[in-house]
């Protein structure tokens, strides 16, 4: 498999919001490089009830990737959230490699 592009994994850690709730506090993510393969996955358009575009990518990882479906992806100079559970994909019993979709919604 080969890894041509840089993807970079976005992790918050979790920060008390003053009413009792932890929720990820992205001013504080961690970041940690890793080699991907980003190809496009699907691409919608709704122009009925609002402007929004839904753009997702599928992401290939190697099985030394540690990603999760809380974090986020940089990538292209954009910031996606992980969509579902990162899959991981084994070959006769043995963790072969992750697979990931990344989403980016945007509303105009």
């Amino acid at each position: 498999m080969q890894l041509r592009d840089l993807i970079t994994r976005l992790r918050a850690p979790l920060a008390g919001d003053g009413y009792g709730n932890e929720r990820p506090d992205w001013s504080a993510a961690t970041s940690t490089p890793y080699p991907a393969d980003v190809q496009p996955a699907s691409s919608t358009e709704d122009v009925v009830d609002e402007q929004r575009t839904v753009t997702r990518w599928r992401v290939w990882l190697p099985r030394t990737a540690d990603l999760l479906a809380s974090d986020r992806i940089e990538w292209d100079g954009q910031t996606y959230e992980v969509e579902g559970d990162v899959e991981r994909w084994k070959v006769r019993g043995w963790l072969h490699h992750l697979e990931a979709v990344m989403i980016k919604v945007t509303q105009e």
